[in-house]
């Protein structure tokens, strides 16, 4: 029970994370100062999570494929650690993303604020590698090894994460202001973070079982990632680079100088 109370309000805080940012762009009509390669990756990155979880926990083949491979000597039945509010966050996560996406389309267009080389890099990198992965284990076993693909997935999912965060840090550096980029957002996604650690954390201790942790490295490391990240914005917000306003104007938004 205190399991699903504190998953589900993870899930509550970092699912509520996602609107305050998408509110401050409508009521601005620009997505200026929100870094395009963070809503990319982003998108990205949850396609990954929510095929990792949903897999781990709807597809019985994973499960029993979990099972077989977290296996003590003893063979101890193990579990896998993701639960449904880890689903429901996924899913919300990657529609609310491309929302959030679609709206530099719509009030900047990618013509004026396209990605950057980096992110297409990125994209092919992570497309090529799954990709490479599902055709050598075909030819080195006789089949896809569907486990170790998601975790493939979960290994992208955390790169992602830690490349999302960056582009924003640093546009936020050059700027040396953080308007345009939500601070609610960041306070209702570190409050996840911590809870979803907490939750694994409790989950692992409840079952006896800290392989729960291993066997489920996209969660531990996406809230210690998360944790670390957001309380840097939070310096960077408060203490960095204050601002006098709440919301300002798209001509207000200072810009980065370039020769």
């Amino acid at each position: 029970i205190t399991s699903s109370i504190i998953g589900y309000t993870y899930f509550l805080a970092w699912s509520t994370s996602f609107y305050p940012q998408l509110f401050m762009n409508h009521q601005r009509r620009t997505t200026r100062g929100l870094s395009v390669d963070f809503c990319v990756l982003n998108v990205l990155g949850y396609v990954c999570y929510t095929l990792y979880t949903t897999n781990f926990y709807f597809n019985q083949n994973v499960i029993d494929a979990y099972r077989e491979r977290m296996a003590d000597a003893n063979q101890d039945t193990k579990q896998s650690t993701v639960q449904g509010n880890d689903v429901a966050f996924a899913i919300h996560a990657l529609i609310m993303a491309t929302v959030t996406l679609s709206q530099i389309s719509i009030y900047d267009t990618f013509a004026l604020r396209p990605p950057s080389k980096r992110v297409y890099v990125i994209l092919s990198s992570a497309f090529a590698f799954c990709t490479g992965y599902v055709f050598f284990t075909r030819v080195h076993y006789g089949s896809i090894d569907l486990l170790g693909l998601l975790y493939v997935f979960g290994t992208i999912k955390i790169g992602v994460t830690i490349g999302k965060y960056i582009p924003q840090m640093l546009l936020n550096r050059s700027r040396k202001s953080t308007v345009g980029w939500n601070v609610l957002n960041v306070i209702l996604d570190l409050t996840g973070g911590v809870l979803s650690l907490l939750q694994l954390i409790g989950d692992c201790a409840g079952l006896s079982d800290w392989s729960g942790i291993t066997g489920n490295p996209a969660k531990m490391a996406l809230a210690l990632v998360t944790i670390c990240f957001d309380l840097i914005f939070l310096v960077q917000h408060y203490l960095l680079y204050p601002e006098s306003g709440e919301v300002q104007s798209y001509s207000a938004v200072p810009t980065i100088q370039t020769k």
